[in-house]
């Protein structure tokens, strides 16, 4: 039976997958990274541990599928995305032992434990049971739709989009989201952003706020 020569079973398997890209169990992962257990509130069955440094051109969902599916994504050094991190179902979480930067940061269902971060637009908590955790970020806004959004970002916007979340700290809330912002990024039956329709705008370069 005719086979490859070892060596380009090897290149294939590098160029395909990647090294120090590995599916383990949830245990393993707590056993190979400092830090990772007791963060978790969820329960899960599988990690795609990266063991180092991820880079991802595009979206985070669909660059990251490419090396397997797992349950959450665990990276252990620094994560650099060129488009977003935008994780709304309850699978996969994410945890990044390094920094993390993108265009977005926005969580749902799922958790996400992030350290410091750099982030173009905007971080986004949107309703539902997940976690959204970070550490010092930069980022010009932050908007929680009734999210557990445990956000800390010096110098940020915070936008309440709900009402009675962030009355201490946020800037704007329904009682005035409708008069500071264009109306292209308003929706004034509910008196709160449409984010899809904010985040394009920043992506355009135009201005979301009233003269």
């Amino acid at each position: 039976m005719w086979c490859l020569p070892w060596w380009v079973l090897e290149w294939s398997r590098w160029f395909v997958v990647g090294v120090g890209f590995e599916v383990v169990s949830f245990d393993v992962a707590c056993a190979r990274v400092e830090g990772l257990a007791g963060v978790f509130e969820g329960h899960y069955e599988t990690v795609l541990l990266v063991d180092g440094d991820l880079s991802i051109e595009g979206d985070f969902l669909e660059g990251v599928a490419k090396y397997g599916t797992a349950d959450l994504v665990v990276v252990t050094g620094d994560l650099a995305v060129s488009g977003r991190i935008a994780l709304y179902e309850t699978i996969p979480g994410l945890y990044v032992g390094g920094g993390t930067t993108a265009e977005t940061l926005e969580g749902g269902d799922c958790e996400i434990h992030i350290g410091v971060g750099d982030f173009t637009h905007l971080v986004y908590g949107y309703y539902n049971s997940g976690i959204l955790s970070t550490g010092p970020v930069i980022v010009p806004w932050v908007i929680n739709s009734d999210h557990d959004l445990r956000v800390s970002a010096d110098g940020a916007s915070y936008v309440d989009n709900y009402g009675d979340v962030m009355l201490d700290e946020a800037d704007y809330t329904p009682d005035t989201i409708v008069e500071a912002f264009v109306l292209e990024v308003v929706d004034e039956e509910d008196e709160c952003l449409d984010v899809t329709a904010f985040l394009e705008r920043l992506r355009a370069g135009l201005p979301v706020l009233k003269s």
